[in-house]
């Protein structure tokens, strides 16, 4: 059997596989090998409405750069919003890229200089280390250049002040590319790689499904 190194507190998805509409992150709070794994209470939404944990389910893990897939299924409730689901016989495991870019559509508030000049732009794609910047055309920047940007992730985790360093740039007829590297403060990188590391798990569940039919 192999025993999965679960990190309390982590993150795991969760997916039915007659419905696979019927998905949901939960947090994990600890695992009995060969027993169950303990979980909060995930909630499948399905049009406003909660569907129950009868199905047999995939769940998907990532730690470090691999990605582990196992199917499940729920066993007891063990308190208030926590439950037990097995634990798994056999597990897949796949190794992906850390650094893979989330496509996204972010608006996002630049700081440009020392301060003196503020700009509206898009965040177009995101990773653990960086992002696809899309600028006014009017914008002059090159590689090398610092600014400030801040915004609002898709989980609504804020992001403030977050110093990036330009890598390169792409002048389009209207518009200027700007690809960057994050470096710091910690606190904002954190939030960045959690999210980016939950889409991947996500994505990475969705285009294996078929392995589970």
């Amino acid at each position: 059997m192999y025993i999965i190194p679960f990190q309390l507190g982590s993150d795991l998805v969760l997916k039915s596989i007659s419905n696979p509409v019927h998905k949901a992150k939960t947090t994990i709070y600890g695992a009995v090998p060969g027993q169950m794994i303990i979980i909060e209470e995930p909630l499948f939404s399905l049009c406003n409405r909660v569907a129950g944990l009868s199905e047999e389910l995939v769940c998907a893990y990532l730690h470090g750069k691999h990605l582990l897939t196992f199917k499940s299924n729920f066993v007891r409730r063990l308190f208030k919003n926590v439950i037990g689901i097995a634990y798994p016989g056999e597990v897949e495991r796949v190794q992906i890229r850390s650094s893979t870019r989330i496509p996204v559509n972010i608006e996002t508030e630049v700081v440009l200089g020392t301060g003196d000049k503020t700009i509206s732009a898009r965040v177009a794609d995101i990773s653990e280390g960086g992002c696809l910047l899309e600028l006014p055309d009017s914008i002059q920047t090159q590689s090398g250049s610092r600014f400030n940007i801040s915004f609002t992730l898709p989980d609504d985790q804020g992001i403030d002040n977050l110093a990036c360093v330009v890598m390169r740039v792409r002048h389009l007829t209207d518009k200027t590319m700007v690809g960057v590297r994050f470096s710091g403060p910690a606190q904002a990188t954190m939030k960045i790689g959690k999210f980016c590391k939950l889409c991947v798990t996500a994505l990475a569940l969705e285009t294996r499904r078929d392995t589970y039919y």
